[in-house]
């Protein structure tokens, strides 16, 4: 259903789902504006879809008599690289622009340390190709690389996220139901994740890719502060409509 604003230019779409994940279906009905939007404006609509795939996941998990061993405190997977959309990068940059300028000072110099760690044992350029390529292979063995120097996100305050409500949709999909005793060494055979229905992080990055970077739609959220420019410049907009309708597109697809 279509109607005219009282401008009588900018239209509205009531937009209406009902998608099967898992054993359980998400309905979602909203009046969505054709106005152009950034990808970035739609970020709450994707966090809050990915909150419930994860509800989804774990009663699943639950039912099969596994439990979730992430708890608060507990920053093992923080550890690790990171993916993240080009919106989300846009949106990070954005928190840590509004931090009060002693904390923004600190997170500003968690990012410069990572990245100087990184360079020093010259894994960065390597990083950039397997990203730049999509090469999942290659990108397994550049997080083990990653994983084992030791460098916790900028953003981790105490064994703790300090941005969990904002915090990346990869990392609100990344969920342990193995011994988190496990999680200080991340080999596949002792560290189980939890299996989720649909993952919806992947849908964000191509929808946030440019389209000259082919399979690269993501970037390691331990870059941001390096690529803020290029970040800060990406200000193609696109009827919210035609967003929301492509997103709910993709997460409907098996």
């Amino acid at each position: 259903m279509r109607t005219l604003s009282d401008q009588g230019e900018i239209r509205s779409e009531t937009i209406t789902a009902e998608i099967r994940m898992g054993n359980e279906n998400i309905h979602f009905s909203a009046e969505i504006s054709n106005e152009p939007v950034h990808i970035y404006d739609l970020l709450p609509f994707f966090q809050s879809i990915t909150n419930k795939v994860v509800e989804i996941g774990i009663k699943e998990a639950e039912a099969q008599g596994k439990s979730i061993s992430c708890r608060k405190g507990c920053g093992a997977c923080c550890s690790q690289l990171v993916p993240i959309s080009r919106a989300e990068g846009f949106n990070l940059l954005n928190l840590i622009d509004a931090m009060p300028p002693d904390q923004q000072q600190t997170v500003k110099a968690r990012f410069n340390h990572n990245m100087t760690s990184l360079r020093e044992a010259g894994i960065l350029d390597v990083m950039e190709q397997a990203i730049n390529s999509n090469d999942r292979k290659q990108l397994r063995e550049i997080g083990l690389l990653y994983f084992n120097l030791n460098l916790p996100c900028p953003f981790l305050e105490e064994q703790s996220c300090g941005i969990h409500q904002d915090r990346p949709l990869s990392c609100r999909e990344f969920l342990v139901v193995s011994d988190p005793v496990h999680c200080a060494d991340p080999d596949p055979e002792t560290v189980e994740n939890m299996v989720l229905p649909k993952r919806v992080s992947p849908i964000v990055y191509g929808m946030s890719r440019k389209y000259e970077e082919g399979g690269r739609g993501f970037l390691p959220l331990t870059q941001i502060l390096e690529k803020a420019d290029e970040l800060r410049s990406d200000h193609i907009c696109e009827p919210a409509t035609d967003l929301v309708n492509l997103f709910l597109q993709n997460l409907a697809k098996p």
